[in-house]
């Protein structure tokens, strides 16, 4: 049976392509599978490692019709499921192709790709699911956010716990005020355990890229360098001009229950309260954060406090001591290696889990599972399955023509992106500012110089 034409659109979005086409050549309408009987046409950006179970999650509710990858022999090796996918190594290229006649699109790759893959795929009538961060900057994170609203297309972030019913209580538990009004919350993660600042604090000379590998395009919007092993394959979360450190990796996940139980906004005020050396190069070793969130008109704010990486981790001999909240807050647990736990007026509220799927409480008589309580009414639906699971709530979404079904849609995503990556400016920048989200200003020169940055020659956003 012959597939709709995918680059009509809907009456309701007419008006918006027309006011847009002067200022963009080329953008479509997203695609909504509205006839179940159509074939999803899917593409992959990134294949290797993450990428590849986004693309075989992604690939089950359709048919891949191409992929990308700047590491030739990953794509080969990830292609040998797909014979019948079209090979790239270059998304821009592939974006081009396809403008208008695929319908999703997963994008794991680097940080420093994501915001001008992403802003490609919408602007051609593409859904997009792309891995967290969102973006590299918080001046992309914003404006990844009005570009997926205005093309009205579904979106998805890669935050896994999203999808799993225990993250789903977690944040029913707290939205429920059984631990009463929330004081405080501390996140912490033992992150970076990749190489960077102070063990790396400069580029190394580089050399020719090996065959097989794109090394152009894998420095997409980021300044030429040469290449070296010591970027590739995950090393790069480390490098200023590439990730986005600890708090990228690893805080957007850790965050991600607390921001969404306790329905976090935007700071008003964002302190540097333990910073290590600033390097140009890399992320720092270590450092802690205080956001302040103001509560409703009241003038009160609940402080959120982010702990990363060892103290003192001053070489690869040296490790540093863990970068943890007050022990007095464990209740006589032993700390987990990363976590968060939120502070109530009548208890305490504590997930180790990486992604929030696992959590107890203390309501002063022991800490309980939240198998041992009794749970809320359900106010968000079940999913269970995951990783997997998110793939499905997105491919969902596409099907009714509702972008808001994915729990982690860039508007949630893209927010939670926002006042994440403006731990990384006061550790870079050191001292306090307050946030104005409406004038986008820290009102610091210098730590507005650090909301956005420059791009290369055809890689603008």
């Amino acid at each position: 049976m012959p597939r709709k034409s995918l680059n009509v659109p809907e009456m309701k979005r007419r008006k918006f392509i027309r006011s847009m086409v002067a200022s963009t050549p080329m953008l479509w309408a997203p695609f909504a599978r509205a006839d179940p009987r159509n074939v999803l046409r899917i593409g992959a950006i990134g294949v290797g490692g993450k990428g590849r179970s986004d693309l075989d999650q992604l690939a089950r509710h359709g048919r891949l019709v191409a992929a990308c990858d700047v590491n030739v022999r990953k794509l080969n090796h990830a292609l040998k499921s797909y014979p019948e996918a079209r090979e790239y190594n270059d998304y821009r290229k592939m974006i081009s192709d396809w403008a208008g006649q695929m319908d999703a699109i997963s994008i794991s790759t680097p940080d420093h790709t994501h915001a001008h893959a992403i802003q490609l795929a919408l602007k051609a009538g593409m859904n997009v699911f792309v891995q967290t961060p969102m973006t590299h900057t918080v001046w992309e994170a914003r404006e990844m956010r009005i570009l997926a609203k205005q093309t009205g297309a579904v979106t998805q972030v890669g935050l896994q716990g999203c999808a799993q019913n225990e993250f789903r209580e977690g944040v029913e538990f707290l939205q429920s005020g059984k631990i009463g009004e929330i004081a405080e919350i501390h996140v912490w993660t033992n992150r970076p355990v990749w190489p960077q600042g102070p063990i790396i604090t400069s580029r190394p000379d580089g050399t020719l890229s090996p065959n097989g590998l794109n090394w152009d395009a894998f420095l997409g919007p980021a300044p030429f360098r040469k290449y070296d092993p010591c970027y590739q394959p995950y090393n790069w979360r480390g490098w200023r001009d590439f990730g986005t450190g600890a708090l990228g990796d690893a805080g957007i996940h850790l965050l991600n229950l607390p921001a969404m139980g306790c329905g976090l906004k935007t700071p008003s005020k964002v302190k540097c309260l333990l910073d290590a050396p600033f390097h140009k190069e890399t992320y720092p070793g270590w450092g802690k954060v205080r956001f302040d969130f103001p509560l409703g008109s009241s003038g009160k704010t609940m402080p959120l406090y982010w702990y990363e990486g060892r103290v003192g981790h001053l070489s690869r001999e040296r490790n540093g001591e863990p970068n943890l909240p007050p022990r007095g807050l464990f209740k006589g647990k032993v700390p987990s290696a990363q976590g968060c736990i939120i502070v109530g007026s009548k208890g305490i509220f504590y997930s180790a889990s990486a992604f929030g799927t696992t959590w107890e409480v203390h309501l002063g008589n022991g800490w309980k599972s939240s198998k041992e309580i009794i749970l809320p009414r359900s106010s968000l639906r079940r999913n269970g399955r995951g990783d997997s699971g998110m793939k499905e709530e997105f491919v969902q979404g596409m099907q009714i023509n509702q972008s808001t079904l994915p729990l982690a849609n860039f508007q949630y995503a893209g927010s939670l992106t926002e006042w994440a990556l403006l731990g990384n400016v006061a550790m870079a920048v050191g001292g306090e500012f307050d946030w104005d989200d409406e004038q986008f200003s820290t009102g610091r020169t210098d730590a507005n110089s650090f909301l956005r940055k420059s791009y290369r020659n055809g890689w603008e956003i």
